[in-house]
Order: C-alpha cells, then structure tokens, then sequence
C-alpha cells in the first residue's frame, strides 16, 4: 500500500481558500483532531470565506478540514463511518451561501510514524513539529485515510483514493509523497 499526504498547498490561487468560523466560541470546547465522533453534539457552524474566489472543493479552516458534499461522497465510497465523519457547516462567500459543505472529521488517529527515518521535534512524548515524514507503512494496512498522530495536522490517504480525487479534478487539494511533503 501506498500513503499520499493531504495538503491544501496548491498551485492556483484560484483553488486556495481561507475561511474563518464566524462564531468561534461554539467550537472551543470541541476536540476538533482528537478523532473523536462529534455528530451528537455538532454546532450550527458558518465559515465566511476570506480569500478572494469562491470555495475550493476543500480547504482548511482554523483546525476544520472543510470538504464540498461531492468530495465527502467520493471519500465514503472509500472509507467507513469509522475511519471518517462529515458535519455540515455552512459556507458562505460575499454573502451567499455556496452549497453544501462540511467538516470532514478524521476518526482515524495513528501511531505510524516512522520514528528512525523521519526529522521531528518531541515535547512530553508528543510529535510537536515535523520537517521530514517518513510512514512505516506495515502498519497502515487496511487504512483508507487518516490522520498522524501528532500535533502538526497531516492527514494521509491510500493512493487508490488519492487517485480517485485527482482524477475527478476536485478543487484545493494536492498530494503529496512522502519526499515530496514540506511543513508549512
């Protein structure tokens, strides 16, 4: 199995979107990358887009990795209600409202970081910042998506998924290879 990383890094501006939750404090006592299930207690969330062209079909907001309705669906052809879960928000440009939207949240947190191969930096026995990746793959069997567990958000799929979303053209996404990812 081969792992692509998930970056929002793009080429285009036209395909790099920025929001911000318009009411952040509904969020705050949300654990929004613990992989925890947030559907029983999911807030009326509105991202105002910031940034100068209408919403890409995936894009970050604040810790929210925000997908377009059409992008989930592909991703649930893939993956399960445990390795993901999507939770509408509404996405709102110049003020109007841009389709349906949500946050894709990862239920999938692992421990595969190839700790000999990769360059990080630890606090308290937590990955805090990471310059090089490296993904012991023998222990991503049977994963279609997750999310490392560290505190610098990467999230990683399979390549027949990440083929999948390249060869439908969605907006806002790129992936990357494991030499080809740089921290941000």
């Amino acid at each position: 199995m081969t792992i692509k990383i998930w970056t929002n890094k793009v080429d285009n501006d036209l395909y790099y979107t920025t929001g911000k939750a318009r009411n952040q404090s509904i969020l705050h006592s949300l654990k929004l990358t613990s992989g925890t299930a947030l559907s029983d207690r999911w807030p009326e969330v509105v991202i105002d887009i910031t940034s100068d062209y209408k919403p890409a079909d995936s894009f970050l907001s604040g810790l929210m990795l925000i997908v377009s309705r059409e992008l989930a669906d592909l991703i649930y052809k893939f993956a399960t209600d445990k390795e993901v879960e999507y939770l509408p928000v509404e996405v709102v440009y110049k003020g109007n409202p841009q389709g349906e939207y949500g946050f894709l949240n990862i239920l999938n947190i692992c421990d595969v970081l190839d700790r000999s191969n990769s360059q990080f930096t630890e606090i308290d026995g937590m990955i805090d910042s990471i310059d090089l990746v490296r993904i012991d793959e023998s222990a991503t069997e049977g994963k279609t998506i997750f999310q490392l567990d560290a505190i610098e958000w990467i999230v990683c799929v399979d390549k027949g998924l990440a083929e999948e979303i390249e060869k439908t053209a969605f907006t806002g996404i790129a992936f990357k290879s494991e030499s080809e990812w740089q921290p941000f």
